[in-house]
C-alpha cells in the first residue's frame, strides 16, 4: 500500500511535461499524424482539402492518444523507480519521415518521432539495487512505451469485436506499426536502449512484438496470439541463447 501512495505522490508532483516536452510532443504529433494521413487528402489522386484535413484531423487524434499512452507508461514507469523522464524529439527523424511520405506519395510512412532521457532523482533511489542510472533500468523503462502500444492494440482488438469503426481499425494499425518502430536498435528509438540494456529481453520482446502484431493484424482471437507469441519469444529467446549469446560471453 505504501508503494502506491508513493508512486501517487511522485506522479503529482513529477509528471506533468515541461514547456519544451509539450511543444516537442506537439510538433511530432503533427508531424506524425501529416505523414500518417498523406495518401487521405482526397479520393485517388484528386486533391480535396476539407477530405484530406478531416482525416488528418483524426489522425491527430490517433497519434495524440498512442503518443500519450506510450510516453505515460514510460513516464509512469519511470517516477515508480526512482527516475525523472525526458523526452526528447527526433528533428531529424520526423523529416526523414516527412521527406519519404513525399517520395513515395505515402506508401511509406515513418514513426520516429524520437526517444527518451532519464534524470536520477536521488532521494527516491535510496535501498535500490544499483542505485544510480544503469543500463538495464532504462531499457526497462523504455521497454514499458512498447508494451503500453501492444496493450492499446489489444484492447481497441476487443472493442473492434463489437464496435466497426474505420478510427478505431486506424488506431490498431498505426499502433502496431509504431510498437515495431520503436524496437528498431537505433539511437534514439526505445529500441536502442533496450538493446543494450538487455540483448536478451530484447530478442524475447522483439519477436513477441512481431509475431503479435503479425497476429492480431491477420485477424486471429487475442488469446490465441498471446499464447503464440509469447512461447514463439521463448524458443526465439531460447534459441538466441545457444546459437549466440553464451558464446558471446565466453572468454577466450
Amino acid at each position: 500500500m505504501r508503494e502506491i501512495v508513493d508512486l501517487r505522490d511522485k506522479i503529482k508532483r513529477y509528471y506533468g511535461f515541461t514547456p519544451l516536452e509539450a511543444r516537442s510532443i506537439a510538433i511530432a504529433v503533427l508531424v506524425t499524424a501529416f505523414v500518417f494521413s498523406f495518401k487521405e487528402w482526397g479520393y485517388g489522386s484528386a486533391f480535396d482539402f476539407k477530405i484530406g484535413f478531416f482525416n488528418y484531423f483524426n489522425a491527430i487524434l490517433i497519434v495524440a492518444l498512442s503518443f500519450l499512452v506510450h510516453i505515460s507508461m514510460q513516464r509512469i514507469w519511470a517516477l515508480g523507480t526512482g527516475f525523472r523522464l525526458e523526452w526528447k524529439m527526433w528533428s531529424f527523424g520526423l523529416l526523414f519521415a516527412l521527406i519519404m511520405a513525399f517520395l513515395t506519395n505515402g506508401f511509406v510512412w515513418l514513426i520516429i518521432p524520437g526517444g527518451i532521457m532519464l534524470h536520477h532523482m536521488g532521494g527516491h533511489r535510496l535501498g535500490w539495487f544499483r542505485y544510480d542510472i544503469n543500463y538495464w533500468a532504462l531499457g526497462l523503462t523504455t521497454a514499458t512505451g512498447v508494451i503500453a502500444s501492444v496493450v492499446l492494440v489489444i484492447a481497441f482488438k476487443a472493442i473492434s469485436v463489437f464496435v466497426s469503426n474505420p478510427l478505431i481499425d486506424k488506431l490498431i494499425i498505426f499502433n502496431i506499426a509504431y510498437a515495431l518502430y520503436s524496437l528498431a536498435p537505433i539511437p534514439p528509438l526505445d529500441g536502442s536502449r533496450i538493446f543494450y540494456g538487455s540483448r536478451m529481453f530484447y530478442a524475447f520482446l522483439a519477436s513477441f512484438t512481431i509475431i503479435v502484431s503479425l497476429l492480431l493484424f491477420s485477424g486471429i482471437g487475442i488469446g490465441i496470439s498471446l499464447l503464440l507469441s509469447f512461447l514463439a519469444g521463448i524458443v526465439f529467446l531460447i534459441s538466441y541463447y545457444i546459437l549466440f549469446e553464451h558464446k558471446a560471453w565466453r572468454i577466450p
